[in-house]
């Protein structure tokens, strides 16, 4: 019984420790949250008009000066993080002259320095702020960090830093090349950490999909995404047969997004492709291209496997106005009695009774009475929804 009861005391007594302990973390940091305020407000109101001074001369040829107020180490790290803020903010002459200005207060070497030091939490805060700052001349001392670090959240910010720092593509290269060492498959994150380079971005995108090792190839097909240019589709199309499914997925994907007109064997192939997904990428591209030549490969498609495939055809025919809508609705009547005619009349009146909930929208409004004319027309008077005119 005693043993019992002083097991309890015990505990209780671990417990209020606990609590206690808590409660002094959350005061200490509160009470760290406002001293951090009320330097930054004394700050802002003793640096108010060198802040607005940069702000004002940030443009045109004369060089930032210094402030002629001596700086003690909290106002320094202050004004450090003030213009990170503003190098984020602003490019071209703008940001250079921050960079220089970083230069001259000094914060550029005194970070270069840290970066060199034994404290490992210190050389990962070197390194934010030397990739905040664009200092160039850390590129090196970086890129030795980032080869010997092990596989942990620090070093993406040791990779973003040098790919804000890198002079050149080769820099941004090296950096990936590094990474990659590792095998873990981030390449979205690493083609969000190129972006951040002020370099020719395409141009290493471009290299990339030229490279044989696998990952390299999906960094620069995700790059390449968002481009346009012809020379965008030729590099994609070359991968479509890639032995990689994941690698076809992202060329088809760049393909359509950087073509404008589809040829018709290029249609086939892609229609024809073994993965269904890549059949739904080709598919959304044709209804968005609303072009009725597309009609014929459409209307092939509805005759897939995968019903997926099937009911994004129909919508597609759907989109590519009159003519689509009508060899929708004939394929329907062809198959009647069949569970592909079944289904595919099943996705004309959803589509119907979708629409009849969106009459107030003209281009809805249109689309419902052409899509119940054909619907009419092939398979007699629909009783559920009446035409509005």
């Amino acid at each position: 019984m005693n043993t019992s009861f002083t097991m309890a005391i015990n505990i209780l007594y671990v417990l209020v420790a606990c609590n206690v302990i808590f409660l002094v973390v959350v005061y200490i940091k509160k009470i760290k949250e406002v001293k951090n305020q009320q330097a930054s407000d004394r700050f802002q109101k003793k640096y108010k008009d060198y802040l607005l001074y940069i702000q004002a001369h940030s443009q045109g040829d004369e060089r930032l000066r210094v402030p002629n107020i001596p700086m003690n180490e909290g106002e320094r790290l202050i004004l450090q993080d003030r213009i990170n803020d503003l190098i984020e903010s602003f490019t071209g002459v703008q940001r250079q002259k921050l960079i220089v200005l970083c230069k001259d207060l000094g914060f550029t070497q005194y970070h270069l320095t840290r970066l060199n030091g034994r404290s490992y939490s210190a050389k990962v805060d070197a390194a934010y702020h030397l990739g905040c700052m664009r200092a160039g001349e850390a590129v090196e001392p970086l890129l030795k960090m980032l080869r010997n670090h092990k596989l942990d959240s620090s070093l993406f910010v040791i990779a973003r830093a040098v790919a804000k720092c890198a002079r050149d593509e080769q820099d941004v290269k090296q950096m990936v090349r590094i990474l990659l060492q590792h095998e873990k498959g981030f390449h979205d994150l690493l083609v969000d950490i190129i972006q951040e380079a002020d370099i020719d971005q395409f141009a290493v995108f471009a290299q990339f999909v030229e490279e044989e090792h696998p990952t390299l190839i999906k960094i620069g097909l995700t790059g390449l995404k968002d481009y346009s240019k012809p020379s965008v589709a030729s590099a994609a199309y070359r991968l479509i047969d890639h032995e990689n499914g994941e690698i076809q997925l992202k060329a088809v994907e760049v393909y359509l997004n950087s073509s404008h007109l589809l040829p018709k064997n290029v249609i086939k192939k892609l229609l024809g492709h073994a993965n269904a997904e890549i059949r739904l990428l080709t598919i959304g591209a044709l209804s968005a291209f609303r072009n009725e030549s597309y009609v014929s490969a459409l209307k092939e498609s509805l005759q897939d496997t995968d019903k997926r495939v099937v009911y994004a055809s129909a919508i597609a025919l759907i989109n590519l106005g009159q003519d689509g809508m009508a060899t929708l609705c004939s394929v329907a009547a062809e198959t009647i009695g069949k569970e592909q005619g079944t289904f595919i009349q099943q996705i004309i009146e959803d589509e119907l009774k979708k629409l009849s909930t969106q009459l107030h929208d003209l281009d809805k409004l249109t689309r419902y009475n052409a899509l119940l004319y054909s619907y009419e027309k092939t398979f007699g008077k629909y009783k559920r929804i009446y035409r509005v005119v």
